[in-house]
């Protein structure tokens, strides 16, 4: 079948490659239309492609926009399958969807959130045309009671392509990767900061912030006040650059550990992860992990939990090799066979 995957925003690139990899090995010709802020994170491997496309997005204008949509719209009916790799909370999605309704053309579509299916208006009106969606884990799945006409599976995005390139760690560290932007309102900094003040200053523990520090912005320039007040430079890793892919998958590799540091919320419980599991999951890393998200199956199998009373104790743990690290992933669920054949499945019902 023909079938092109859709990315209207900036986001979300992490969840393409595995899709494209389990559609074309079934023999499939896919092709990406992207929006264009995508094109560098897609350069590895969109070879594999017949076709990519790039969406520039319209500024202004309403009749602008349309005409745009009316054009995109165009191009995906003559395809067999179209995957939106994201499929809620876009105008832009939400119009294309009405643009296809009476099409031939088989639309899916992935849910990063999955309660968007519990009553959002543009999610109603997406699932016009898209009755077969993803999400993204086992147990986002569990919580969902689709209509009688919509189709509901899991999987996993775990495959990236393979740069052969790992990042060198000096013997006696241990890093413990933080991935994704640097947000104080998702992330719990505050808790990793107050324990590592107490902490003896000569540790094997590295902590990676996996996304650009920007002291430009007031967010990361406090964030980086109060690891130099504290005096804390030592135990942190940070970049003020964007991190190009390979770079990014190769401090992954070598990294010991990865901690989200996620702020307790409870849409993490039932309808949504955080892309540093995925990346834990990817590379078979155990993760460290707030006692609060041990409820979620895939986390209890392969993190270490801790609270913020016994962080220091969890962390002193770890650096003297003396705490249980996780021997996971020996679900066969992991692998790529399996999540292939899930992840196909949804074309076939």
């Amino acid at each position: 079948m023909n079938i092109t995957i859709v990315e209207v925003s900036r986001s979300h690139e992490e969840c393409i490659y595995s899709q494209v990899l389990f559609l074309t090995s079934a023999g499939h010709k896919v092709s990406l239309l992207l929006h264009e802020a995508l094109e560098p994170q897609v350069a590895t491997y969109w070879h594999l492609c017949e076709q990519l496309s790039l969406i520039r997005p319209v500024a202004q204008g309403l009749l602008p926009k349309w005409q745009q949509q009316r054009k995109t719209a165009k191009i995906l009916e003559k395809q067999d399958v179209v995957i939106f790799n994201t499929a809620s909370s876009s105008k832009f999605v939400r119009n294309l969807c009405l643009l296809l309704l009476h099409k031939q053309v088989l639309c899916l579509g992935v849910l990063h959130h999955g309660n968007k299916l519990m009553g959002s208006f543009t999610q109603k009106v997406i699932s016009l045309k898209i009755k077969r969606y993803y999400v993204l884990s086992d147990h986002i799945k569990k919580q969902l009671t689709p209509k009688q006409d919509t189709y509901i599976t899991s999987f996993y995005p775990i495959f990236f392509p393979d740069n052969h390139q790992y990042m060198e760690k000096p013997p006696n560290e241990i890093w413990i990767s933080i991935p994704g932007r640097i947000d104080a309102t998702r992330r719990d900094y505050d808790t990793l900061l107050k324990t590592l003040a107490k902490t003896q200053r000569k540790s094997k523990l590295k902590f990676l912030l996996l996304g650009k520090l920007d002291r430009e912005r007031i967010t990361d320039n406090n964030l980086m006040e109060q690891i130099e007040k504290l005096g804390l430079q030592d135990f942190f890793i940070c970049f003020d650059h964007f991190i190009p892919n390979k770079e990014y998958h190769a401090y992954l590799k070598s990294s010991n550990l990865v901690m989200p540091l996620l702020k307790e919320e409870e849409n993490y419980l039932r309808y949504k992860i955080s892309g540093s599991f995925n990346l834990a999951y990817a590379y078979q890393k155990p993760l460290l992990c707030k006692q609060f998200f041990a409820t979620i199956g895939d986390l209890n199998e392969n993190a270490i939990f801790y609270t913020a009373d016994n962080l220091a104790q969890v962390l002193e743990g770890i650096g003297e090799g003396s705490l249980d690290v996780p021997n996971g992933y020996q679900n066969p669920k992991w692998e790529f066979n399996r999540q292939k054949e899930q992840y196909l499945s949804l074309l076939k019902v």
